[in-house]
Formats: structure tokens, C-alpha cells, sequence
């Protein structure tokens, strides 16, 4: 033990009460890698909570399970396709709807694979992908067809394991359909008569993928101009149902349009198209409103768009220059051709 006089102990106390105090380290921002890490994990978590509260133990179980509801489905599109409230079933999602196995694919064209192959052929050239497959309707409001829909809504469990397959692929996804079933109560989703979502969803899906998107660094630099994009509310004719939508303005006081050298890129089918440019399968749906417009607002920054009619990824194996430039790719098209198109293969 050491012995300390008075003056001794009075010393050494000064000394260190005048030392100098160590600055604790910040903890170091999350990487751009380790964010998307996270969601892929988070999202994953989620899929295997969903199916341990199903009480089914497994995903054949709880498709399984579905199967009085699978009959339903095809009992709708055999007769009138009416279903409650003026929606029409869309028969184009009946073979996805009755899925008990989406990853086999129409055929045997296993999309999954196509989707993993061309996301490995974006990785090798240091761009990210995302998959942000669209919901049907009746996935959205199964009331509406089912006299007794399940309580969480799930109808389609084959849809929740594709999800939770490419994300164990590492492949990153992004869930709409809890998104959509959340906002059930405050709006109406979708269109009644036809198989496109409408305005409120596509605004809340870019909101949704755009949230994910801030984590790159290009983003946040652009943060100062998302502030200065407006909207402005008009209104459309024609009878899908939507007759007001939001259309965005730039900075510059300009009506909002896709730009073809962006960071982000994104591509799909004709749910792209809808309320953001005039064409002409697409009959009085309104422009500079579409998801993409909506996207940028968010984003604070133009960005690119390729999309038709039955949009295949495939398409983008013969487009090689459409890549150039880009950061991260996005694939937004209906969930349903899953089960409705054949998948072309992604060559190396």
C-alpha cells in the first residue's frame, strides 16, 4: 500500500482533475454496404416472423392451407370476375394467385434464377439491385373476392417465400404489400376495373424505395434539392377510376421528366408508364406523375426510366448501354407475371 501525505494526495488530485479528458469516438456512420445489409436482413426477419405467426411451421404448410382459397380464386375468374364494391378480378393474376410455387415459374422458367442472374451480372459491374414487386389488388383487398379472406391478409404465402429466397440470394427486395395493407384505412388503393395500381400506391411505393435509397452518398448530396421539388394537384378524365393526381415540378419551375444519364435507373412493365408520360395503350392517365416523378421528388434528383407493356429483364441482357453510368438499378413491375410470362434466361 502506498502512503500519501496530505499534500502529496492534494497534488496528484489537481494533476489529474487538470488532465486532459479522452474523447470518446463516434461510432462511425453505417457504409452504404452495411445499410443494405441491414435491410436485406431486416426485411428477411420479418418474412420468417410472418410465417412463425401463421402457426403453419412451414411455407408448404401454410400454402397448404390456403388451399379453400385457391379454389375461391379460380371461382371468380371462372364466372363473372365481379367481385364486392365494383372491382373486377383480374385474370391475368389467377395462375399467380393459385401458385403453390412461384419460383418454378410459368413453364419451368424459374424466375428467381433469372432475377439471381442478372443481379450477379449488375454486382460484377458495381451496381446495386433492387426487386419492388407490385401487389395485386386482390392481394390488397381480398375481401372483395373472398367471402372469408385470413385475418393477417395473406393470401398468397408463395409470394412471402419467393421474397425471403431472393433475399437469402442476397438478392435485396422491397415489401409493398404490408406498406399497402397499412394505408387500407386512410385511402383507397388501386383501380376497381383494371389491373394498374393508382396514384396513392405508386406515391406510397416511391416513398417506401426511396427511404431505402438514402443511404448512398449521391443521395444525400442531392438532400438540399428534394426541399425545392413541388406538386401540383390536377385533375384527369377517362374511366379507370382516378380522376386527381399529383403532378411534380423540378426546381427549375418545370413539369418533372425521366432524364437518361441517372445514378438510378429504373425499369419495369406498364405500371411505370401510367399517369407519367402519354401512350398510347394508356389512355387518359395523366402525365409527369407516375412513380418515377414521384421517386425523383424524394430522391432530390432526376432519374432514368425503361419500361413497357410485359417488361422483361431480358430485354436489358440486349441493352448493355443502358447500364452505363448507373448506381442501382430498380425492377418495378406486378408481382402476378411471376406465374404469367415465361422468363427469358440472362446470359453472362
Amino acid at each position: 500500500m502506498i502512503d500519501l501525505s496530505r499534500r502529496q494526495f492534494a497534488l496528484a488530485l489537481a494533476a489529474l482533475l487538470q488532465a486532459p479528458v479522452k474523447q470518446q469516438q463516434a461510432a462511425p456512420a453505417p457504409t452504404e454496404r452495411s445499410q443494405r445489409t441491414a435491410a436485406i436482413a431486416a426485411l428477411a426477419a420479418t418474412l420468417r416472423d410472418e410465417l412463425a405467426k401463421s402457426g403453419a411451421g412451414t411455407w408448404d404448410a401454410w400454402t397448404k392451407r390456403l388451399e379453400p382459397v385457391r379454389a375461391q380464386w379460380k371461382q371468380v375468374a371462372a364466372g363473372s370476375q365481379r367481385g364486392r364494391n365494383d372491382y373486377i378480378f383480374n385474370r391475368n393474376a389467377l395462375g399467380y394467385l393459385t401458385s403453390a410455387n412461384l419460383e418454378a415459374g410459368l413453364e419451368g422458367t424459374r424466375p428467381l434464377e433469372v432475377i439471381a442472374t442478372f443481379d450477379q451480372k449488375l454486382k460484377r459491374r458495381g451496381i446495386d439491385f433492387l426487386y419492388v414487386p407490385i401487389p395485386s389488388i386482390e392481394e390488397v383487398y381480398p375481401e372483395n373476392f373472398l367471402d372469408a379472406p385470413p385475418a393477417d391478409l395473406t393470401v398468397q404465402p408463395a409470394m412471402r417465400r419467393f421474397l425471403l429466397s431472393a433475399l437469402e440470394r442476397d438478392i435485396e427486395a422491397v415489401d409493398l404489400l404490408r406498406p399497402f395493407h397499412a394505408a387500407r384505412d386512410g385511402y383507397r388503393l388501386g383501380l376497381k376495373r383494371d389491373d394498374h395500381w393508382n396514384n396513392v400506391q405508386l406515391e406510397l411505393a416511391a416513398s417506401v424505395v426511396a427511404k431505402r435509397l438514402r443511404r448512398y452518398g449521391f443521395v444525400q448530396a442531392a438532400a438540399g434539392q428534394a426541399r425545392r421539388y413541388t406538386t401540383k394537384a390536377v385533375t384527369i378524365g377517362g374511366e379507370r377510376g382516378v380522376s386527381a393526381m399529383r403532378q411534380v415540378i423540378t426546381p427549375s419551375g418545370t413539369l418533372y421528366d425521366d432524364v437518361e444519364q441517372s445514378p438510378v435507373l429504373v425499369v419495369g412493365d406498364s405500371n411505370l408508364q401510367i399517369y407519367q408520360y402519354e401512350n398510347d395503350n394508356l389512355k387518359a392517365t395523366g402525365t409527369h406523375a407516375g412513380f418515377t416523378a414521384h421517386l425523383a421528388r424524394h430522391l432530390g434528383l432526376p432519374v432514368s426510366l425503361v419500361a413497357s407493356g410485359g417488361f422483361r429483364l431480358s430485354q436489358l441482357n440486349r441493352e448493355e448501354e443502358e447500364l452505363e453510368g448507373r448506381r442501382v438499378v430498380l425492377f418495378v413491375g406486378a408481382a402476378w407475371v411471376l406465374a404469367y410470362l415465361p422468363w427469358a434466361a440472362i446470359t453472362e
